[in-house]
């Protein structure tokens, strides 16, 4: 009974994983649903973060309020940083990312943040990359299959699976429509405004770990 108590306590962090990814991809739809309502996105992303402010600060000034450093010049500029390029920028990229392509696709293409926070890390002296050890050779091929199934799911059209699938049309659209979203030249701006988005997100964690 012991064990499986310590395998349970082992399993607490990927069960959290598991749960963050199912609600990011619950907020990826109602992105999609509320954009075609018409509906800004920015707009709803302000709302977004003021009602996450008003939830987060009180509970940092009650519980930090003993281990919190003193209010500084240079940790505002690393609070504005931060929240310009890990929050706001990186959201409303990802908004316009998610209008111009699907929500698969934006939840998808977000898996290239890893990778280009590592190159920006390598870049900033934060990382040494050491080709000849097995972790910086898995660093490197982890990066370029990233990048490769990112433009692979953007230029490669599939075969349709009607797996599972029902005759609600919860965008409430007709197939015409549908198909004139999907065109190549939505598809390349999505991934351009999805790069651009993992790029702000990466900036944001390099200046987390700066200071």
């Amino acid at each position: 009974m012991e064990k499986l108590y310590k395998i349970l306590d082992g399993l607490k962090p990927l069960m959290m994983m598991v749960t963050v990814q199912i609600a990011l991809a619950g907020v990826n739809i109602l992105y999609k649903l509320v954009a075609n309502t018409g509906m800004s996105l920015p707009i709803l992303i302000a709302y977004r973060f003021l009602f996450a402010a008003a939830t987060i600060v009180p509970l940092a000034l009650v519980l930090e309020r003993k281990t919190r450093p003193k209010l500084t010049w240079k940790i505002l500029g690393q609070a504005f940083a931060c929240g310009l390029f890990g929050g706001t920028l990186t959201q409303n990229l990802y908004a316009a990312s998610l209008v111009k392509t699907s929500p698969t696709f934006i939840a998808a293409i977000t898996n290239l943040i890893p990778g280009f926070t590592l190159i920006l890390a390598v870049i900033f002296r934060m990382e040494a990359l050491v080709l000849k050890t097995w972790p910086g050779k898995a660093k490197v091929v982890g990066t370029l299959l990233s990048i490769g199934g990112a433009m692979l799911l953007t230029f490669y059209k599939g075969v349709e699976f009607d797996f599972l699938s029902t005759k609600i049309d919860f965008l409430h659209r007709g197939g015409h429509v549908v198909a004139t979203e999907q065109k190549s030249g939505n598809n390349v701006m999505g991934l351009v405004l999805g790069l651009a988005c993992c790029l702000s997100s990466s900036i944001g964690l390099i200046f987390q770990a700066i200071y």
